[in-house]
């Protein structure tokens, strides 16, 4: 009786063993057809794991000094156009204050030119008249002369004066005729002096240029100046401060980095098969570890024209080649700056039912 009781036990121990194995044979095939059927559909799915970016530049002057001021530090949030440090700008001072004394006196000398310019044209021109109104005063002398003579040669002719009254006359119509000849070349002396115009116009031209070099120089060292003062090319966090009050640097130095956390974004690799799927301003959905359960949307706003590194071959009947991967950039608004740089990020691009 004892050993039949037993029998039926061991049996019955069997059987649930039995069925025990069957459940999880069940158990593990349906996991592992469900795994295998979301690998599938992960594989399926538009997306990729990549990295929190974020546009970063680096503030530098573009002239040496001695940095005077630092106004920020790491961890501060800026504005475009806010001023972040300043150099020592007291030799730059100075050579500005020299260039413009240059300046003003550059500038005086071209005004004494120009001056001279409208004096010289104006007695140059007075001289001209005045040789002109001597010239036609001689014309007339010698028109009056002509007739004194011509009437004189009759008057001889006809025994009505003697030869002293005729060779008088002569005389008074080769006077007048010097006379012309004298204004005459006055004259042409008075038109000839107006290369003395010329002269001081070329003088004021090159007092002008004295005047526009020495403007060129008083610009130059004004930007050098503007330049002492360190301004923040845009919005955004300072990430990294380079420099500390008093150091010396050179002429693009780093001294701030700035990092626009407000619009960041994450670059991932889509395969030749499937970007076709992928369209601008498409939305999608980034999830990250440092924030479980939470969501965050983000969009495409650019696909690389050019296919980059090789994923895997493909073999068709006519040859073997690579399928290229192309970059996909999505942008992820970050007003409230939770994203950080470098956190790892898992990006679904959503796709239209």
């Amino acid at each position: 009786m004892q050993s039949f009781k037993e029998i039926n036990f061991k049996k019955s121990a069997t059987l649930i063993l039995f069925i025990g194995v069957i459940l999880a044979a069940l158990l593990f095939f349906q996991n592992f057809y469900a795994n295998e059927k979301a690998l599938a559909a992960k594989e399926e799915s538009l997306g990729g794991t990549g990295t929190i970016e974020a546009t970063t530049v680096i503030a530098s002057f573009k002239v040496a000094g001695k940095l005077e001021q630092t106004l920020v530090d790491e961890g501060d949030q800026v504005k475009k156009g806010q001023e972040l440090a300043i150099l020592d700008g007291r030799e730059i001072n100075s050579q500005l204050v020299t260039a413009q004394g240059a300046y003003e006196a550059a500038l005086g000398q071209a005004e004494q030119a120009q001056a001279a310019v409208n004096l010289t044209r104006e007695q140059v021109e007075t001289t001209i008249r005045q040789a002109q109104a001597k010239v036609n005063q001689a014309e007339i002398g010698v028109k009056n002369a002509r007739a004194d003579l011509d009437r004189a040669i009759a008057l001889f002719d006809s025994g009505a004066i003697p030869q002293k009254s005729l060779d008088d006359a002569y005389n008074a119509y080769d006077l007048a005729e010097k006379k012309l000849e004298e204004a005459q070349a006055a004259l042409e002396q008075a038109i000839s002096s107006r290369q003395n115009v010329d002269i001081a116009q070329s003088q004021y031209r090159a007092a002008q240029g004295q005047v526009k070099q020495a403007d060129g120089s008083v610009q130059t060292a004004e930007a050098y100046l503007d330049n002492t003062r360190l301004i923040a090319p845009m919005d955004g966090i300072i990430t990294k401060k380079y420099l500390q009050q008093g150091e010396l640097l050179n002429a693009g130095t780093p001294v701030y980095e700035i990092t626009d956390l407000a619009h960041t974004f994450i670059n991932i690799y889509i395969s030749e098969e499937k970007i076709g799927r992928v369209k601008l301003n498409q939305e999608a959905e980034i999830t990250l570890p440092a924030f479980p359960g939470q969501v965050f949307k983000g969009r495409v706003v650019l696909i690389s024209d050019a296919g980059e590194f090789a994923v895997k071959k493909a073999i068709n009947e006519q040859k073997e080649h690579d399928l290229r991967s192309f970059k996909v950039k999505i942008e992820i608004p970050n007003p409230d700056l939770k994203l950080k740089t470098g956190m790892t990020a898992e990006v679904k691009i959503l796709e239209e039912d």
